[in-house]
């Protein structure tokens, strides 16, 4: 059966900052809002928009996540959707820490985190690559999908990073590199066999500690 889409737009949004982050925290599953600078970031941002439409922006369930979706989606004529598969990766003992506390407590996980990020086994929480691969497929269910031609996707700081390492053909290692100086949105045009191909990225192989 013939695909009645052969491309998709995707506008990947990234989540505007929580007091965590401002403060130099680390963020995973801790349910946050925004923090004043992050709301107002993210307004200042979608004000760029103006005349953009779109059917959908998926999100994370969380407070930060979802206030960001709606932000945009009220300029561009949106609906929302919480997914949970698109949430940050769990980050167990590590949420909360600052970078510095991080490699105190557990230098040689910081040292694959800064390296090799889709090897680390967070301490009690998730392994990266299996984070890395539920929000690939997650992305490629809902592209494939979509019945709009252009769906927003709002994003936190490590799911984000490895979404940009692979629609900029870079590797996993360079994404603390990419979650730098980017504009708050950008669109990507995805046909139907790139999508597919994120199912395939899903399972690239890592090993863990």
């Amino acid at each position: 059966m013939a695909l009645k889409q052969k491309t998709i737009v995707l506008s990947l949004i990234k989540c505007g900052e929580t007091t965590w982050e401002v403060d130099g925290r680390l963020q995973g599953r801790s349910d946050l809002p925004l923090s004043p600078q992050g709301r107002s970031s993210v307004e200042q941002d979608v004000a760029t928009l103006a005349g953009l439409r779109m059917g959908t922006i998926y999100h994370p369930a969380n407070e930060a996540a979802s206030e960001t979706a709606e932000l945009v989606a009220r300029l561009v004529g949106a609906k929302t959707k919480p997914l949970a598969e698109l949430a940050e990766a769990d980050l167990g003992l590590l949420d909360g820490l600052t970078e510095q506390a991080f490699a105190e407590r557990f230098p040689k996980r910081y040292k694959q985190w800064q390296e090799d990020p889709l090897s680390v086994s967070l301490p009690e929480g998730e392994v990266v690559g299996e984070a890395r691969a539920r929000l690939f497929l997650a992305l490629g269910r809902l592209l494939k999908r979509s019945r709009n031609n252009e769906v927003g996707v709002v994003l936190q700081s490590l799911g984000l990073g490895f979404l940009r390492c692979w629609l900029a053909a870079r590797p996993p290692t360079e994404l603390w590199t990419l979650l730098k100086c980017r504009p708050r949105i950008e669109r990507y045009l995805m046909a139907m066999e790139t999508i597919s191909q994120l199912a395939e990225a899903a399972k690239v192989q890592y090993s863990h500690s």
